[in-house]
């Protein structure tokens, strides 16, 4: 019976001894498996960490474009303000232009019924009005007969109507000049005006052909970091799908470890077994010797005695 115990005992160690190389073996396999999961994940993290970086560099330029295309859009805005400005300007002189070249146009109508009737040389109007005064002096002052007195009257009366003539003839003139000088004035302005409108408009159409140049390479950047962050949001569930097969390794190497720790305990147990068994068995083997030197009669030491006493062969 113990020899059956002992062979059942044997073959239990070595089923713990095998199930435990067995166990260790897996462990190892899940180590080196656990390893290269971390150590994907890591290299996957790190792909995301740079990712996110170049993102972050590619956002902060997107704001420089941003606020670069709104410092232009507001410039180009302020431009056409200006230049609205400017044509109304333009405008306006434009149609107080057309009024002066109407009034120009009437005086100078004018002008030409005065000179046909004041003749080709054009009397001078300081001239006349002393010549009506000398006349009208002569005609208070001098005593004169009736005929002579109504020729006086008729000449005061053609001098008078000449110099009426001739003061509107200058008058005309004048007004003619003032507006002459306020035309070429405001052709010099108008002409600056265009000037300006063709300035700001050019700088408006190179604003334009900025804004639009800026404008696409803010698109090609938005694109990029959309591109980009679907890139790393893909890789980023890659490492977390390899992370969590991590935590799922590490769960089962835990488990592994548990389990080995159990078995080992139970080698242990099994081949302390196994030595105490054997010790008692070889002890068992002396109490017999001990006992047939009993029966002999011989001579027993105190441990010979207690040894019989253990395996109960003599009563004290």
């Amino acid at each position: 019976m113990t020899e059956n115990n002992n062979h059942v005992e044997s073959l239990q160690t070595i089923n713990y001894k095998t199930e435990l190389q067995k166990l260790k073996k897996i462990l190892r396999e899940k180590e080196q498996e656990a390893l290269e999961y971390r150590a994907k994940r890591d290299e996957l993290n790190n792909e995301v960490k740079m990712l996110s970086l170049k993102i972050r560099e590619y956002r902060q330029q997107l704001a420089v474009y941003r606020s670069q295309i709104s410092e232009i859009i507001e410039e180009k805005n302020k431009l056409i303000e200006n230049i609205r400005l400017f044509k109304e300007q333009k405008n306006k002189i434009t149609e107080r232009l057309a009024e002066i070249r109407q009034q120009l146009q009437e005086k100078r109508e004018k002008l030409k019924n005065i000179r046909a009737m004041l003749g080709r040389r054009i009397p001078n109007a300081e001239e006349l009005a002393s010549k009506l005064e000398k006349l009208e002096w002569e005609y208070q002052t001098r005593a004169m007969p009736l005929e002579e007195e109504k020729i006086y009257v008729e000449r005061m009366e053609r001098l008078e109507k000449l110099l009426v003539k001739a003061r509107l003839y200058e008058k005309l003139k004048e007004e003619v000049a003032k507006l002459r000088e306020e035309a070429s004035n405001l052709i010099s302005q108008r002409k600056d005006l265009v000037e300006k409108i063709t300035e700001y408009s050019q700088n408006y159409l190179s604003l334009k052909e900025t804004l639009t140049k800026l404008k696409s390479e803010r698109d090609t950047l938005k694109s990029e970091i959309e591109k980009l962050t679907k890139e790393r949001d893909k890789i980023r569930e890659t490492a977390n799908t390899y992370h969590q097969k991590l935590l799922e390794v590490n769960q089962e190497i835990k488990r592994l470890q548990e389990e080995i720790e159990k078995i080992a305990i139970l080698l242990k147990a099994s081949q302390l077994s196994k030595i105490i068994e054997e010790r008692r068995r070889s002890k068992m083997m002396k109490a017999k010797e001990v006992y047939e030197k009993y029966k002999r009669g011989e001579k027993l030491t105190f441990d010979e005695f207690k040894l019989l006493l253990e395996f109960n062969m003599v009563k004290p």
